[in-house]
């Protein structure tokens, strides 16, 4: 009975590609599993069917509900599938954050939708270290791909800085960095440290202050959903590496609203502006 997942080797049936692995007994591979070994593991477990169905409403669900379910998601299975299908959404893993890195396994699994990301948008890419270059030599979550990423995270992680590293090996610049969740650079570090749940909350509560100070003059919004927006607009900004563009694109992904470059440097000036100065006034 197939998974019913895109994206994972063995998904549409025992023994996809003539590959016999996937019909071998789950074997261990270390202090964490690859997708291949999870998926053979799941076939031989309850609540298979559970799973399948899981899956197949993550199509239905909405994006800002899926991203949200990724930093509580205990099932790696099941956090991989999210992440493939904002993926497909082409929402980009930074946008995604906070990453899920409650164990390794979920480090990894997280990491791996970052390789997905860059490695289906940039397959010309040349990696800067030879270990690196079967991800993109190969189909993006094919048997091979998956091959190429676990071994590649099994020797990095167990031994170096993941963030460090790994952008090291697969050669790539602090532009292509941005859009990831667990590669970025110090400064990407430190912008969304702010978003952590002591930081945001004094955002918040100063943007909620100045909204109940100066009330939507048109009266359709209250000053509860006029600082939410706010905030939330501000977070995608920062996420979008303080880039009007970017931030317009992403916006769009996320909620479905069309703003322009133009729109989005307003608005996200004037909420650091309340913020620079420190009070509502």
């Amino acid at each position: 009975m197939a998974l019913a997942l895109s994206g994972i080797p063995g998904a549409a049936g025992d023994a996809v590609g003539g590959d016999p692995a996937l019909a071998l007994p789950p074997r261990p591979e270390g202090p964490f599993k690859s997708i291949t070994l999870l998926v053979a593991e799941r076939r031989h477990q309850e609540g298979l069917q559970r799973f399948r169905d899981g899956v197949r409403a993550l199509s239905t669900t909405s994006t800002q509900t899926l991203v949200l379910r990724l930093a509580t998601t205990s099932d790696p299975l099941m956090l991989w599938a999210q992440h493939l299908e904002l993926d497909r959404r082409g929402i980009p893993p930074c946008l995604r954050w906070p990453a899920n890195e409650s164990t390794i396994q979920h480090e990894f699994i997280t990491w791996l939708a970052d390789v997905l990301w860059f490695t289906k948008r940039n397959p010309a890419h040349v990696p800067r270290f030879r270990g690196w270059k079967g991800l993109f030599t190969s189909l993006p979550t094919s048997a091979a791909w998956h091959a190429a990423a676990t071994r590649q995270f099994m020797f990095v992680s167990s031994r170096y800085s993941v963030a460090y590293w790994c952008a090291t090996g697969m050669g790539l610049s602090d532009g292509q960095r941005r859009d990831l969740m667990t590669l970025p650079t110090k400064a990407m570090e430190a912008e969304r440290r702010k978003f952590a749940a002591a930081p945001f909350a004094v955002i918040q509560e100063r943007l909620l202050s100045h909204a109940m100070q100066h009330p939507d003059r048109s009266g359709a919004r209250t000053p509860d959903a006029v600082a939410a927006r706010r905030a939330r607009l501000l977070r995608t900004f920062l996420l979008s590496g303080r880039s009007a563009s970017a931030t317009a694109k992403n916006w769009h992904l996320l909620t479905g609203e069309a703003l322009t470059r133009q729109a989005v440097a307003k608005q996200v000036g004037a909420a650091l502006d309340v913020l620079n100065r420190g009070h509502s006034g």
